[in-house]
């Protein structure tokens, strides 16, 4: 039963997939049911908007169950995806409706802390930019990691260009069709200018960079769970009011130091030969 996105010869350290153990139970307790991947995407869903309306209520004792949801979102998470590999099933439909998903879990649990206390336009700005700031950086977690997958012969439910690729036999094409272009208006114009950067720092698409396992685990601190992980830590500390810094501030600028540092491996591995 196939449940990762990696061969087991490629696999790397991912810091933001520690729900990993868990969803693997999960999915063998579900493999023979009729629960379906998109059940648990919706499942997810509820689970992290119940996470958002504790943050908006407030108080110590509702951000460490916030907290906790969000792991338990991360981990079913995890299971959806995997449910699907493991039926031999992937979805088209799946991979928009997760991601979609993803996003209005963040917007949620933005807007939630940002009503706690009050919400005032000030605010409602910085948990928009916020939003934008964990979802840029979650793209691009999200393209270095399907480049690898494409590359070592994994999971390729998902794509670097998503404008053209079409659903499985068994997806609704309509649906799918809905989904990518809501996908389109969120995500679209990151994807692209990802690209763009990328391929700018490294015109060499066969580049070693590209299959650093370092490097990978490197980015995965932007990956979306770490994400919610660094929330929950900084409500279980009390601390959940650093969480527009951390988006805006902290990411970003370790976003910045990667592509950097990417860059510089990218440079230095041309001109010797070898792998950074």
């Amino acid at each position: 039963m196939t449940v990762d996105k990696v061969p087991a010869g490629d696999k790397f350290l991912d810091l933001s997939d520690y729900g990993r153990p868990v969803a693997r139970r999960l999915v063998r307790a579900l493999v023979d049911t009729r629960i379906t991947p998109v059940q648990i995407t919706l499942s997810f869903t509820v689970v992290g908007f119940i996470a958002a309306v504790l943050f908006a209520v407030g108080g110590y004792v509702n951000g460490v169950v916030a907290g906790i949801l969000l792991l338990v979102k991360s981990t079913l998470d995890a299971a959806d995806g995997s449910l699907a590999r493991a039926r031999q099933r992937p979805s088209r439909v799946g991979r928009f409706l997760d991601s979609i998903c993803d996003y209005a879990v963040n917007a949620a649990v933005l807007l939630g802390l940002a009503v706690n206390g009050g919400l005032t336009i000030r605010k409602a700005v910085v948990a928009v930019i916020a939003l934008e700031s964990a979802t840029w950086q979650c793209s691009a977690f999200s393209y270095y990691y399907v480049h690898y997958r494409n590359s070592t012969g994994g999971d390729t439910t998902s794509q670097l260009n998503e404008s053209q690729s079409e659903g499985y036999p068994w997806d609704n094409s309509r649906v799918v069709h809905i989904l990518r272009r809501l996908y389109s208006i969120l995500f679209g114009w990151q994807d692209a200018l990802l690209g763009t950067v990328d391929r700018a720092l490294t015109p060499d698409p066969a580049s070693p960079v590209y299959r650093s396992k370092r490097l990978l685990t490197a980015i995965t601190v932007l990956g979306l769970g770490f994400q919610l992980l660094l929330i929950a830590v900084l409500a279980w500390c009390n601390r959940v009011s650093w969480v527009f810094a951390l988006f805006i501030v902290g990411l970003n600028a370790y976003w910045a130091i990667f592509m950097l540092v990417r860059y510089l491996l990218a440079r230095r591995a041309a001109a010797r030969g070898v792998a950074p």
